[in-house]
């Protein structure tokens, strides 16, 4: 393959969007990682941690509505169609919700249909992989994609992820300006 170089940077980002699901995870993992990975494909890679094709509105509707189990206008007074950020795993669009559920603005983040099983399962299968061939790969990319596996644990639980956001906001809130 040669040495890394932006055009090879450039061509694995084209392989990768061609493939999409855990490769573009796997991508964003990548582009995080400069003392693992070239900085060539780190750089180049940069652009899928937040750039990525948004899924339909309507599907994100109709997500939103099933996990919410009402109707959607009756949560939703406003809703932007076009995404805020679209990433691999999920998308944010801004919303205002209507008078009945309080009436504020918000940032909706609805994760992709089947995504959690699909990319788990791929992290499963290039385990398995990468242990049968340990003692070819120039690197232990077992131990690579268990930690990619665990950092997307974490990303799939929202409730977690809220609950954090609100304790970095209660900090925030009651702590004294400095400057």
């Amino acid at each position: 393959m040669g040495p890394p170089t932006p055009k090879r940077g450039e061509e694995l980002a084209q392989v990768i969007t061609d493939l999409k699901s855990f490769y573009v995870k796997s991508a964003q993992f990548i582009s995080t990682r400069q003392d693992l990975f070239p900085k060539q494909y780190t750089d180049t890679l940069q652009g899928f941690t937040d750039s990525l094709d948004p899924r339909d509105v309507r599907l994100v509707k109709a997500v939103i509505a099933k996990e919410l189990q009402v109707p959607f206008e009756d949560v939703f007074c406003e809703f932007d169609e076009q995404p805020l950020g679209s990433a691999s795993v999920a998308q944010v669009h801004r919303a205002s919700l209507t008078e009945k559920y309080g009436g504020g603005v918000v940032a909706v983040k609805v994760q992709r249909p089947s995504i959690e099983s699909k990319l788990m399962e791929d992290i499963a299968n290039l385990k398995a992989l990468t242990k049968a061939l340990d003692v070819a790969l120039p690197m232990d990319y077992y131990k690579i994609f268990s930690e990619l596996e665990v950092q997307l644990e974490d990303e799939f639980d929202f409730v977690k992820e809220c609950d954090a956001m609100d304790r970095i906001y209660d900090s925030l809130a009651t702590a004294p300006l400095t400057g």
